[in-house]
């Protein structure tokens, strides 16, 4: 062990100076594995150097490669000798990788014609369709390759990190020191390639550009003649002839439930399904093979001589047309989703019959991709010929009416989109498709029900105002029943709008009580003691109420889950319904809006009763709220109590109903008025006292002991 090291420092001592002394006058050494420094990539990447220069510097580094395998010690390392290997055939690709970056690609120009035919046209569509999925896809390649070399160059900076914290005389050196150099090899292969496939891909978008523009010559450089209208009859009726094979096939398909016993169930049944799709698609691809030929058809019709004035039928084409398109889009979408689907099912058989099995279905697979791919490239074809004849029946028409109708076509074709994107689904509920049109409208359902419950609501209040006899608390009742009841039958028509069976809802009824039994059950509890309270009535709009919590005052609305109460200080309080069923109410007016109250006063020992009694009651009769000319219901005067400093009344008043919901302001205004009165009569109002009656005194009791105490004050002193 101690040998090899002192052979490994040995030809880090050597080799160096060795490459140094072969390197060319005025030229850099060969990298070393050894001693890399963080810039020793540019000894190939400096300059442009031509095919000769770049070569013999790879040469030399192969030479202090070689150096190092036949240096003793290191030769015996088979890790070093596999990874120099390694990096000479990458140094080898490089070379040719950096020889084709030399020689950029070039398009093969394309010259518009100053004529076509409808052929020509065709066909030059068809070159543009394919160079336009060729540039796609290389497109897709390139983004996926530009992530991957990200990456890959990432590595390669940790890794050249973790060689440089290496000690300078480390046996890892090496053997880092190549593997470092091979990934930057491998990175700079990489990144050759990437710039070949962007140029390539630059001539190709700019090709695609120039057979675009040619397009856009095509419809004012049309000529075509009218012998080719037998041409396209006669496609047109063998386009005809094949849909009506294709369905009589579809239809024996249907109708044939026999299968090869070979197959297990599972292979039939894809088969089966297989087959059918391809048929369609195939049916398809010949209807759009009919369409194409009627649009030829009118195409011609509207360019020769003969063609007619009258544009009605290509128009009727047209529309035809773009509705076979946009139904068709939507069956390839779906064909080309149950495709992937069996084909990911398709496993490793177990048997040679379930072999054979998948294999056919595999086979009827790729058939359907085939007839998709044909199905999407008729289908673009058509909208090429379609733009065609609807170019050539607006060729005469001046430049206002073109721009009109270009702005408008593009209107449309934002129309279409949006709906499209509104149309596409977002999840589904019992297997049924919701998307945000769906949603848009169920809102729409909703706002429209809203707006329909207020305005029951309005016409309720207004025959409450004009019919007096009507209870208005009976009025509120109805009032929202029937918003409740129009808000449930929108829900109803909102939800069945999008296609949601309420018949299948068992599901979602039991997670809504699962719901409802945990995070839901107070808003529910709430909901149902508001509908109690108002079926029970008893609890209206305009009762005053008093809680057990203090609070008190008028109820003005009573809501799906609170009540609102408004005190006499004009604070709005939110009360919950279940509050109200729960609890102990006092409601002030729930039968009748008349209430008594009773005030009480004092008045001294020894004032006369009946003096008492006319004052308060004159009092009473002065106060705005006293209820008056009611039989029973009379103010009067209670001597309640013998007090402590003086005589204890009560004036017991009924109020009118004005006054039931004002409490504190009534008691204020008899309290004043009593007062009044009282002093009017001189009737003296007592504050507390009390007498102290003594005894004995100093040993003396009674008489003597009174006869003590000083009669009058003491004398005054004879110095003031």
């Amino acid at each position: 062990m101690v040998m090899r090291a002192l052979c490994f420092l040995l030809a880090l001592a050597v080799l160096p100076g060795a490459a140094l002394a072969e390197a060319p006058q005025g030229e850099a050494p060969a990298p070393d594995p050894v001693t890399l420094k963080a810039d020793w990539w540019h000894y190939f990447a400096a300059g442009e150097p031509d095919d000769a220069a770049l070569a013999a510097r790879i040469g030399r580094l192969e030479a202090l490669l070689q150096a190092y395998l036949d240096t003793a010690g290191v030769s015996g390392s088979g890790d070093i000798a596999a990874r120099t290997k390694s990096l000479r055939e990458a140094l080898a690709r490089y070379r040719q990788q950096r020889a084709l970056a030399v020689a950029r690609p070039e398009g093969v120009p394309v010259a518009a014609a100053e004529h076509y035919s409808l052929d020509a046209a065709l066909a030059r569509h068809q070159q543009w369709q394919a160079l336009q999925r060729r540039t796609e896809a290389a497109r897709e390649q390139l983004d996926w390759q530009e992530v991957v070399f990200e990456e890959a160059r990432k590595q390669q900076s940790r890794q050249r990190s973790r060689y440089l914290d290496l000690p300078q005389d480390s046996e890892q050196r090496l053997e880092r020191g190549l593997a470092l150099m091979l990934s930057r090899v491998r990175l700079e292969i990489d990144r050759l390639e990437l710039e070949r496939r962007r140029a390539a891909l630059r001539v190709d978008a700019d090709q695609l550009q120039r057979l675009d523009d040619e397009l856009q010559l095509i419809p004012g450089r049309l000529r075509i003649d009218a012998d080719q209208l037998a041409q396209w009859e006669r496609r047109l009726q063998r386009a005809r002839e094949a849909v009506a094979d294709l369905r009589a096939k579809a239809e024996r398909l249907r109708d044939d439930s026999g299968a090869p016993a070979r197959e297990s169930a599972g292979d039939r049944t894809q088969a089966r399904l297989v087959a059918a799709i391809g048929i369609e698609a195939a049916l398809g691809v010949q209807e759009l093979q009919v369409m194409q030929a009627r649009l030829a058809r009118a195409l011609i019709a509207q360019t020769t001589e003969t063609a007619p004035a009258d544009a009605e039928p290509a128009q009727t084409v047209l529309d035809e047309n773009q509705t076979l398109a946009e139904s068709l889009q939507e069956q390839h979408e779906r064909w080309q989703r149950v495709g992937t689907r069996i084909r990911a099912a398709l496993g490793g058989a177990g048997d040679e019959a379930g072999a054979a099995g998948a294999a056919r279905v595999r086979e009827r697979l790729d058939a359907l991709d085939r007839s998709l791919l044909q199905l999407e490239q008729r289908r673009t074809a058509n909208q090429f010929l379609g733009g065609l004849l609807e170019a050539r029946l607006h060729l005469d028409e001046g430049w206002l009416v073109r721009s009109w109708q270009a702005g408008w076509a593009g209107v449309k074709g934002f129309w279409n989109q949006g709906v499209d994107l509104l149309g596409s689904t977002l999840f589904e509920i019992s297997e049924t498709p919701v998307t945000t049109f769906g949603l848009l409208r169920v809102l729409l359902i909703l706002t429209i029900a809203w707006w329909v419950s207020k305005g029951f609501q309005r016409a309720i209040r207004r025959v409450g105002a004009t019919r007096g006899a009507i209870s208005q608390s009976s009025l509120y009742t109805v009032g929202r029943l029937v918003h409740y009841t129009v808000l449930a039958v929108g829900i109803i028509i909102g939800l069945s709008s999008i296609g949601i069976d309420f018949t299948k809802f068992a599901l979602f009824a039991s997670a809504l009580g699962v719901g409802i039994g945990f995070g839901l059950q107070t808003l529910i509890s709430n909901f149902v003691a508001g509908l109690i309270i108002l079926f029970e009535k008893s609890l209206k709009v305009g009762d005053f109420v008093e809680l057990e919590s203090g609070v008190s005052g008028e109820v003005r609305e009573i809501n799906m889950r609170s009540t609102l109460i408004t005190t006499n200080d004009n604070v709005d309080i939110l009360v919950p319904n279940s509050e109200f069923v729960g609890g102990r109410v006092t409601n002030w007016t729930m039968r009748e809006s008349y209430r008594r109250i009773h005030v009480a006063f004092g008045v001294a020992y020894g004032t006369d009763k009946d003096k008492v009694k006319q004052a308060v009651l004159e009092a009473a009769a002065a106060v705005q709220w006293t209820l008056k000319g009611v039989k029973g219901r009379q103010p009067q005067v209670w001597f309640v109590e013998f007090g402590d400093s003086s005589l204890n009344f009560e004036l017991v008043v009924w109020l009118t109903p004005e006054a039931v919901k004002r409490p504190g302001a009534v008691n204020a205004d008899y309290l004043w008025e009593i007062e009044s009165k009282l002093n009017e009569y001189d009737i003296e109002v007592p504050f507390p006292q009390r007498d102290l009656h003594l005894r004995s005194l100093f040993g003396v009791k009674d008489e003597q002991a009174r006869s003590l105490i000083p009669k009058g004050p003491p004398a005054a002193d004879s110095a003031s």
